[in-house]
């Protein structure tokens, strides 16, 4: 009987997990490409849309902040109750 943690089994083992990683790599090779090729596609518009992403944020993140802040101390005054809308303002 072969003991599993001997030099030479696990050497065996060695060669035919690097066989199974090199077969991986071979199979995956069209989908890792297809993948390459569609994220290189798309890193333009990418980068558009974080630059979008960041102006809203800039410009919305100071400021709704203050006025949900502000309105929150309202409605907690009034009693969570402010009423109807005025119809001008």
């Amino acid at each position: 009987m072969t003991n599993a943690y001997s030099r030479e089994a696990m050497r065996l083992r060695f060669w035919e997990l690097t066989d199974a990683k090199e077969a991986l790599i071979k199979e995956l090779a069209p989908s890792r490409k297809k993948r390459n090729a569609m994220r290189d596609r798309l890193r333009g518009p990418i980068a558009e849309f974080k630059a979008a992403k960041q102006a809203v944020v800039g410009i919305e993140r100071p400021r709704m902040g203050e006025i949900d802040m502000e309105m929150a101390t309202l409605a907690r005054a009034l009693g969570n109750r402010p009423g109807p809308r005025p119809e001008t303002m």
